[in-house]
């Protein structure tokens, strides 16, 4: 009897094959996914001029952060108590400095090379909740993407923000699954919670603490007991310093709370978008804000007198137009979720005739991707050990609700979407990988239609 070879096992044996090899090479495969970060991220920043790296809220950092190392003081260009700039990214910057100075070129340099490892993180992460393959393309994904890549190298807070995430989610999937004793609960609690508020301090986005207690509450397996002990370590620690740094504002400027920035978010972008819909022009919102920002140039107000002042008036336009402020915060949220943000290319100097239309398309292919990586996950994956479904599914919902904060703000672009850099890349990698699968499952039966052996095995 003489067996005819198929092309199925060889396929087969090529895709366990590559799993196998992602599986047993865990260094080299992480190596890789960083050289790939690191020449996206350096491309980007090195090509660029130092001026072209900085924008308009970077002198807020830059400033504070030079204050900062030379002074120890965390205040402002104006020697003032800084209330508005949380301390992260400042004070990640002042570490810089003191290593390699102050120069913008070198300091951004330095700092694209430290962000790149956000993806070698997400890779980390990956490699236990998905199949080896799926995992390396999604980080790769993450590597090349050029929103991701191009932000690294920028003087503000997002690349630190996406890293201090990666992070966060690491070791909260990491405490899930080996903490089982007391002891441990309480450690690893109190260190998702420490690091829980070194995300809110890059960038204060206060419903993460609440999303993380949640997804800890949820999906830590063990007794329910040293369930709600995870979460209240996780709380306590991740609620102390936020209280600490309201104490030092207080005490350094009289300002009771952990930023001003919510008002002015609240004041001069919402309700100036507000305002500029129920003039029934787009553009209108940029004279609002304009007249906003110049209205308050002239207040006398002391800082927590200023924050009042903005919430109250940002209330009035709220009760007052109600329909249109869900409105206009949707559709804030909206454009960063979907905006193409062509100008990320601008300080490299690789702009283009039709770059909103690729970039535009680039993020199109990922979202799909995304969405069939989604659908493959809840449907036939959840009887698939390698995809820990409950995992992927935390941090869409989590990335998903960091984003949809975009809403209080507008003219951003991307920007305010750099939490999905971590999870839409993911999810694409899942997808990917399946129309693949399905591409070559096609191949196969069409090369078994149209070949002339019809049977399986000649006698």
């Amino acid at each position: 009897m003489y067996t005819i070879p198929m092309p199925v096992g060889r396929h087969q044996a090529r895709s366990t094959e590559s799993a196998g090899w992602l599986q047993e090479h865990p260094v080299l495969t992480s190596l890789i996914i960083l050289v790939c970060a690191v020449s996206m991220r350096l491309f980007f920043t090195y090509r660029a001029e130092p001026s072209h790296l900085v924008f308009p809220d970077s002198g807020t950092y830059f400033d504070t952060a030079v204050n900062l190392q030379e002074s120890g003081a965390f205040v402002n260009r104006y020697q003032k108590p800084e209330i508005t700039r949380t301390p992260g990214y400042p004070f990640f910057l002042a570490i810089l400095m003191t290593g390699v100075g102050k120069d913008i070129r070198i300091l951004l340099l330095v700092q694209a090379v430290i962000l790149s490892l956000s993806v070698v993180l997400l890779y980390w992460l990956a490699r236990y909740i998905l199949p080896p393959v799926m995992a390396f393309t999604g980080a790769l994904l993450a590597a090349v993407s050029p929103w991701g890549a191009a932000r690294a190298g920028f003087l503000l807070s997002d690349g630190l923000f996406l890293m201090a995430l990666a992070l966060l989610f690491v070791v909260m999937y990491a405490v899930i699954r080996f903490a089982r004793t007391s002891a441990t609960v309480l450690v690893g609690g109190g260190l998702v919670g420490l690091l829980t508020s070194a995300v809110v301090f890059v960038r204060p986005v206060f419903p993460l603490i609440g999303l993380v207690a949640l997804a800890l509450l949820t999906l830590y397996p063990g007794k329910r007991v040293r369930a709600w002990l995870l979460v209240a370590a996780m709380v306590l620690c991740a609620l102390v310093p936020l209280q600490l740094w309201k104490m030092r504002n207080l005490h350094e400027a009289q300002f009771h709370g952990f930023s001003d920035v919510s008002g002015k978010a609240a004041w001069q972008w919402l309700a100036s978008s507000v305002k500029g819909q129920i003039a029934g022009s787009a553009g209108d919102r940029w004279a609002m804000l304009r007249a906003a920002e110049e209205a308050e140039n002239q207040w006398a107000f002391s800082p927590q007198d200023a924050h009042d002042e903005r919430w109250k008036l940002a209330n009035e336009v709220f009760r007052a137009h109600p329909l249109s402020t869900v409105y206009v915060f949707g559709l804030n949220a909206l454009e960063a979720l979907i905006h193409p943000q062509p100008s990320i290319l601008t300080p490299a100097g690789l702009n283009f005739r039709g770059d909103a239309v690729a970039l535009g398309g680039i993020w199109t292919a990922f979202i799909l991707c995304a969405v069939i990586g989604v659908r493959h996950i809840l449907g036939r994956a959840q009887a698939d050990g390698c995809i820990d479904r409950n995992w992927l599914l935390t941090m869409l919902i989590i990335c998903l609700a960091i984003t949809l904060t975009a809403g209080v703000s507008f003219g951003a672009g991307a920007r305010y979407r750099i939490a999905l850099e971590l999870i839409v890349p993911l999810l694409a990698g899942v997808g990917l990988v399946r129309i693949v699968t399905v591409i070559r499952a096609k191949c196969r039966l069409l090369w078994l239609e149209e070949s002339p052996l019809k049977v399986d095995h000649i006698s």
